[in-house]
């Protein structure tokens, strides 16, 4: 606090020194010079300030004409940016209401006067009229020699004009009677004509990007506080933000103006002031809001009740009044809620709360901001305008934070959802464990019963099978035996039929054991050892040992060494269930020595597929016969149960489930089965399964070692 009283002490007594004081006197009829321009090249050089020296002629408004004759005398030589109570005469300072006129002369060399030229006009207090090289141009406002023949109206504005060379003549009229300000208190800057119009776009591009975001901010922070109306510091954070998007709008390019051209200049003040008070009085609660803990009781409602008479003063009177109140305003109403929202924001920090330290360090700037904004409005510094960019970046930090409490309160609001959730189940967590086990329970009885109606399934369907397919071998067995038993057939044929009888015993010996494992592979009861293994040395091994029991029928079996071999130490590695899936090369094998007349030959080969970019694939195993292959009509029949090809001779017709049985086993090995034929040219029945290229372990190496050495892979097969 005593700091706080230190600060205002000082910047009272530096704000109530004279002007003049910090300006420079200037002589009464001082010399007027010219302003040479001659080495000024516009592209190269970029944007003149026509700061001075300019020939300043107090109380007189003189138009071009009056200096053809010659110097009308009694001017002053000043310089701009510059207020009139900076200028004095005889000592005394002149006052800043009041009308003169302005007039330079400035020499272009004939390379700068060969191209369009544009003045980019700033703020002027409050009214001007100008003309360039004799031609009236159009000003701002009504320039009058008092406050009832002037309009007041003040805004950046540009012009073009085409330059001669030598000398150029710029005389300017400018009046006020409406506001503390005078003169012209803002840098006229020369330039080429594009380089002006791109300047100019530019600040209004920044004004109103500015605008924008606090637009943006204001909504965002309006939405905030619907969802969480106790949150009362999102609608503080709303009003700051629509307050300021307001007074950017009427500051700087003074785009308002603009997009409302029926705003008067003496309303637009008042909004000016206005929107300034409310986002005062906005940041006071907001920062209540935010560290009630750190506050000091009642001292926010006495400044609002201060900042609420000078906005009825502002309301009530015109700008040439509560402009004058400037300094008393700033020091007296704006900095102590200034010092008094930076000592809350101090206050908290040291105490280390939530979010404190980037609040100060984002009130810190804007308040910095601030003071150089007041230096600027009362003529100690030449520029303004950072008052904006400081109180974006305190917003952006605030918005920062609001943002986090937000979403710290409502992830605080779900972990007490579910805190309230766990309560309540932990209350009926005795009848959801009841009810958990009675849905268990008749969840297992339902599996039940669909297992016991699967077997039903299964079993009544391996009795019809079994009573279909072993009717034919049980008669002819009964038949050949009670022949033989009422010796219908004679000894000498006896044998004969004994012979046939023991053959219709083994077949229905295969057909019974067909019949059990076909049902057993629809039932899932069989479970596959499925062990990844080297596929090509295990079709090498396996054609090896087929190839010496097909040879005693006359059929050559071979077997053919792929041509894209997997890199040397590598293999094509595949999940099998060596004795399964032997059992469907068996059958293969068995079914084409069967269907192969006279001496014929038996060929596997395989072929890899590798997928892109991967060591995956899938390989196709093919086994290749000669035999008198089957009719195009039956290849999608053959895989079915119980299905023989029509118009076989009985000898070669098997019980119609050996490739049934493949299909399901190349199914439980993720693969699929298939056949192309030609008849009188051959079979080929073809497995699909999926591979990849590795290296096997060394457990793979010693198996394949050993069967090599002429280990047998598994139990002995025969075909159906």
């Amino acid at each position: 606090m005593k700091f706080a009283a230190c600060l205002l002490m000082g910047l009272m007594v530096w704000f109530s020194a004279p002007l003049s004081s910090w300006a420079a006197l200037l002589e009464f009829n001082a010399a007027i010079e010219q302003r040479d321009l001659q080495q000024w090249h516009p592209h190269e050089d970029g944007i003149a300030a026509l700061d001075g020296p300019w020939a300043f002629y107090w109380h007189r408004l003189l138009e071009p004409g009056d200096f053809t004759v010659g110097s009308p005398g009694g001017g002053l030589t000043v310089t701009i940016p510059s207020q009139w109570k900076s200028y004095s005469v005889d000592g005394h300072a002149l006052s800043n209401e009041g009308y003169g006129t302005y007039r330079m002369k400035f020499t272009l060399s004939a390379e700068a006067a060969g191209q369009p030229l544009g003045l980019y006009f700033n703020n002027i207090a409050t009214a001007y009229r100008f003309w360039i090289n004799g031609k009236p141009m159009i000003g701002i406002g009504t320039v009058g020699i008092d406050a009832f023949s002037m309009v007041p109206s003040s805004y950046p504005k540009v012009y073009f004009f085409l330059p001669r060379p030598g000398d150029n003549e710029l005389v300017i009229q400018v009046s006020n009677f409406a506001q503390r300000t005078g003169g012209i208190w803002e840098s006229i800057e020369l330039g080429d004509a594009e380089e002006i119009a791109a300047l100019h776009k530019n600040r209004v591009m920044v004004w109103t990007f500015v605008a924008g975001c606090l637009l943006v901010m204001t909504i965002f922070s309006f939405f905030l506080y619907l969802s969480r109306k106790q949150e009362r510091s999102a609608l503080w954070f709303g009003l700051i933000c629509l307050a300021i998007c307001i007074r950017s709008s009427l500051l700087g390019e003074s785009s308002a103006y603009v997009l409302f051209p029926w705003l008067s200049w003496e309303w637009g003040v008042k909004l000016e002031y206005l929107s300034e008070i409310v986002t005062i009085l906005s940041i006071a609660a907001f920062v209540n809001k935010q560290y009630p803990q750190d506050k000091i009781p009642r001292i926010v409602p006495i400044f609002a009740s201060a900042l609420t008479a000078f906005a009825a003063l502002v309301l009530a009177a015109p700008a040439k009044v509560y402009t004058q109140l400037m300094v008393p305003y700033i020091i007296v109403l704006l900095l102590p809620v200034f010092i008094y929202v930076l000592f809350i924001y101090i206050r908290a920090a040291l105490r280390r709360r939530t979010g404190s330290r980037i609040n100060m360090i984002g009130f810190l700037v804007f308040f910095v901001s601030v003071i150089h904004e007041i230096l600027y409005y009362t003529g100690f510094v030449p520029f303004g305008g950072l008052v904006m960019f400081g109180l974006l970046f305190f917003l952006l930090t605030q918005l920062l934070n609001l943002s986090s409490l937000f979403t710290k309160a409502i992830t605080q609001s779900e972990s007490l959802t579910v805190e309230l959730n766990q309560v309540i189940e932990s209350q009926e967590e005795t009848i959801r464990q009841r009810t958990s086990s009675l849905q268990a329970l008749n969840l297992k009885l339902e599996q039940g019963n669909q297992e016991l109606n699967r077997i039903e399934n299964a079993r009544s369907t391996l009795i019809a099978e079994a009573y279909h397919d072993l009717s034919t071998p049980i008669t002819a067995i009964k038949g050949f035996s009670k022949a033989i038993h009422t010796s219908v057939i004679s000894k000498e044929e006896a044998p004969l039929y004994a012979g046939r009888i023991y053959e219709r015993s083994l077949m229905l010996e295969k057909l019974i054991d067909n019949v059990v494992e076909l049902s057993q592979l629809r039932t899932g009861e069989i479970q596959f050892q499925l062990v990844e293994i080297p596929l090509l040395p295990f079709l090498r091994q396996l054609s090896q040992r087929y190839a010496a029991e097909t040879s005693i029928q006359g059929i050559a079996l071979t077997w053919e060494e792929p041509q894209n071999l997997p890199p040397p130490g590598k293999e094509l590695l595949v999940a099998l269930d060596r004795f399964r899936f032997e059992r469907v090369a068996a059958n293969l094998i068995s079914n084409a020595v069967k269907y192969t007349n006279g001496a014929g030959t038996i060929r596997i080969w395989t072929a890899f597929h590798q997928d892109d970019n991967s060591d995956a694939g899938q390989v196709v195993i093919h086994v290749t016969d000669t035999s008198t292959g089957i009719p195009e009509s039956e290849l999608h029949h053959i895989f079915k149960r119980r299905y023989r090809i029509p118009g076989l001779p009985q000898v070669k017709a098997g019980s119609g489930l050996g490739l049934a049985i493949c299909a399901e086993i190349v199914a439980r090995h993720q693969g699929e089965i298939g056949v192309s034929s030609t008849i009188g040219e051959g079979s080929d029945f073809f497995i699909k399964l999926p591979v990849k290229i590795g290296v096997p372990s060394d457990g793979m190496d010693r198996r394949e070692e050993g069967k090599e050495k002429g280990e047998e892979y598994g139990h002995e097969h025969s075909g159906d």
